[in-house]
């Protein structure tokens, strides 16, 4: 048996090992972060082979880069890699030891239908990354609605404040960087991740669907890659204003 990874394959491997060192391997992959806040998906170019679990991912790619086109052997509990006068015996993880996402992101979706879709391309992606690379220290990310209703994301330093003599109120002067769609929507919303912010996602042209206060699917149109990131649930309403309210 022969498992031909392509470049890309292993790209993506490496982006999931980012988000769990365990991992099945399988023609189609998942993962997900130790608290259970995204999810990753993707379809191999690899032919079909038998699934094995590795619980050091990086090291694993380690190995398998030392080889262009192995013959694997697979056991119960080594793999072994042949290239000509080479071989490699690789020790497998026990499915039970390891972290591994139970559900795909169609289970968990279910039939909830989006809120608001978008489109993001390779530029629009490329420039979202850099700036979570570039501004670490920017804790959440938000989807929103603009005041002329097209869809916008928004990287958002920790919250700053400042009094508004005239209007008696503060006022939030936290720093931003706002990239606004092309697409428009009906829905107004405001939502929050801070996970986005912490994972590297592929560089490609995606279709993102936000679930208010649920999560964000970004499905890639070039590749069959998905993400989904848990958004913050609805803040509850403040008991202290409700019954003044109420009084």
């Amino acid at each position: 048996m022969t498992m031909n990874l392509s470049r890309q394959d292993r790209k993506i491997i490496n982006n999931f090992s980012k988000l769990n060192l365990n991992l099945e391997f399988k023609k189609d992959l998942r993962t997900k972060d130790s608290n259970n806040c995204v999810i990753a998906e993707y379809t191999l170019d690899s032919n079909e082979f038998k699934p094995f679990v590795i619980y050091d991912t990086k090291e694993f790619l380690s190995v398998l880069n030392l080889y262009q086109y192995p013959k694997l052997e697979i056991s119960d509990e080594h793999i072994t890699f042949k290239e000509r006068d080479f071989k490699t015996s690789y020790h497998l993880a026990e499915r039970d030891i390891c972290f591994l996402p139970k559900k795909t992101i169609k289970e968990i979706i279910k039939d909830d239908i989006p809120d608001t879709s978008f489109e993001l391309n390779f530029e629009d992606t490329k420039w979202i990354e850099k700036i979570k690379h570039n501004f670490r220290n920017y804790p959440s990310i938000v989807f929103r609605n603009s005041e002329d209703n097209f869809n916008e994301i928004v990287l958002k330093d920790t919250k700053s404040f400042k009094w508004n003599e005239e209007k008696k109120v503060k006022e939030d002067v936290s720093n931003e960087f706002i990239y606004t769609t092309q697409f428009k929507t009906n829905k107004n919303y405001n939502c929050k991740s801070n996970t986005f912010r912490e994972y590297e996602i592929l560089i490609s042209n995606y279709k993102v669907s936000i679930y208010e206060y649920k999560y964000v699917v970004l499905e890639s149109l070039d590749i069959p890659l998905k993400y989904l990131f848990a958004l913050e649930p609805k803040p509850k309403p403040d008991s202290k204003k409700e019954s003044k309210s109420n009084a």
